[in-house]
């Protein structure tokens, strides 16, 4: 191995390590800053008055809309699993906040990750450390995602990895983490021009395309969006406002969920059609990364 290959590596690691450590930072600190509700102001959380955490991530059926921002000492219920007054995991956050942070953040990842292979691509056919720079910053978003999927679950909250797993969403979340690993990995191993020529031209696509196919399936809300739907069978509780502004809510987030989808499967084509030259140049290395960049984009605004 020549000496500029052991360079590149110690770059990457390097560079790997200090992404890493910086958005774990950021996210812990997100944690610990958050102000903490006061007593005096008759917070539901406060001693003597129980609250009442809402049924769905961010939404509060008492109040009859799905973007009641209560902050209680029980606030974080992702998935269904409300995290216990008292507890380390209390956090001041509604999971709405959580939700629309997490996707807005993994925008600006997917953003950068188009933006850098956009770079790299433009510089066809040379190949300069630029073609690094793609699965370095996907790493970066691996351990953003692993840090704050899901805050009352492993490896931050006080629920076990494998009890964990036993809610749909939560175990989608770390279907998807695994799936950006292996797209993370991938991208290093063709940098660095490590894989076979099979891996090479499908690897990305096929991953690409499983990511894309599996939001389809995707169950936002977790136990708790099931105990909803299955509320609905009661006329009088699938007429209250609460739930026509829930349901409404739910649409809004198929209908992103449902453009991911799409603008993944754009860019798991694009990417095939140039690994196996029907796209050459220049556009075929560059074409795929304005899915990823637009993507990025339209994650910047996630809303619930």
């Amino acid at each position: 191995m020549a000496i500029k290959d052991y360079k590149i590596i110690i770059l990457t690691i390097l560079t790997v390590a200090a992404g890493l450590a910086l958005v774990g930072t950021e996210s812990r600190l997100s944690l610990a800053q958050a102000p903490q509700a006061d007593p005096q102001k008759g917070s539901p959380g406060a001693a003597g008055q129980p609250s009442e955490p809402s049924s769905m991530p961010g939404m509060d059926m008492g109040q009859g809309s799905p973007t009641a921002k209560t902050e209680t000492k029980i606030e974080i219920s992702t998935g269904g699993n409300v995290i216990p007054a008292g507890s380390s995991d209390a956090v001041r956050f509604t999971g709405q906040e959580w939700s629309e942070f997490n996707h807005r953040g993994a925008g600006w990842f997917l953003f950068f990750w188009g933006l850098t292979a956009l770079l790299a691509g433009l510089q066809w056919p040379r190949k300069t450390w630029w073609r690094l720079a793609p699965g370095v910053v996907l790493l970066g978003l691996v351990e953003f995602l692993f840090i704050r999927n899901d805050p009352e679950s492993w490896p931050t909250g006080s629920i076990g990895l494998w009890d964990s797993l036993r809610d749909p969403e939560v175990f989608q979340h770390r279907v998807f983490v695994i799936l950006l690993i292996l797209i993370a990995v991938v991208e290093l191993l063709r940098a660095g021009d490590k894989l076979t020529p099979f891996f090479a031209r499908y690897a990305l696509p096929i991953l690409a395309s499983l990511g894309g196919i599996y939001l389809f399936f995707h169950k936002h809300g977790g136990a708790a969006m099931q105990k909803m739907a299955q509320q609905m069978a009661n006329p009088a509780v699938a007429s209250s406002p609460a739930m026509q502004s829930m349901m409404a809510a739910m649409a809004t987030i198929k209908h992103e969920h449902l453009w991911f989808s799409i603008l993944g499967f754009g860019l798991a084509g694009a990417k095939l059609l140039a690994d196996l030259g029907k796209l050459k140049g220049r556009l075929g290395a560059t074409l795929w990364t304005l899915f990823a960049i637009v993507l990025g984009i339209y994650m910047m605004g996630y809303v619930e």
